[in-house]
């Protein structure tokens, strides 16, 4: 029933309508797997029919440790992560390929730097690769102009 008030329910009522269902949930439900999906259901209402609330407007409405449990943080969490993993491989790859170059044809141009900067990660491993062949600091000009033209 109150599932059905939160749907037909006005922007203003839904914090306190949320607030009784999850203080229902947690002392009616004794299955935690129940309760996880009621909470990740009154989010995705929540979600659906008010989608000009902003994340912490919505967040506000549950516990932390209720958010904590929705699969849409669960997955956000897991997204974050990677993204910093990947982020963070990428950063280091950068700078050991800076020091590699700066340590065989000493300190690098600005233009140099900012072009390596602009490179992906898989670009970023074929430089790796690349640069054990090149002769002097024209062959990482080459190669620099031929990656970042394509």
């Amino acid at each position: 029933m109150g599932l059905i008030e939160l749907i037909v329910s006005q922007e203003v009522q839904a914090p306190e309508l949320v607030k009784t269902l999850l203080d229902r949930t947690k002392t009616e439900v004794e299955n935690d797997r129940e309760k996880q999906g009621i909470i990740e259901l009154l989010e995705t209402v929540l979600l659906s029919k008010f989608s000009q609330l902003s994340r912490q407007e919505i967040e506000a409405m549950f516990l932390v440790s209720d958010i904590k449990q929705t699969r849409v943080y669960q997955e956000a969490k897991q997204e974050g992560r990677q993204e910093g993993r990947e982020e963070g491989r990428q950063n280091g790859e950068m700078i050991l390929l800076i020091r590699q170059l700066s340590k065989r044809f000493g300190k690098l141009k600005d233009i140099y730097i900012e072009n390596i900067n602009s490179l992906n990660i898989e670009q970023l491993e074929k430089l790796g690769e690349a640069l054990l062949d090149f002769t002097d600091i024209n062959d990482l000009e080459t190669w620099l102009k031929s990656e970042i033209d394509k």
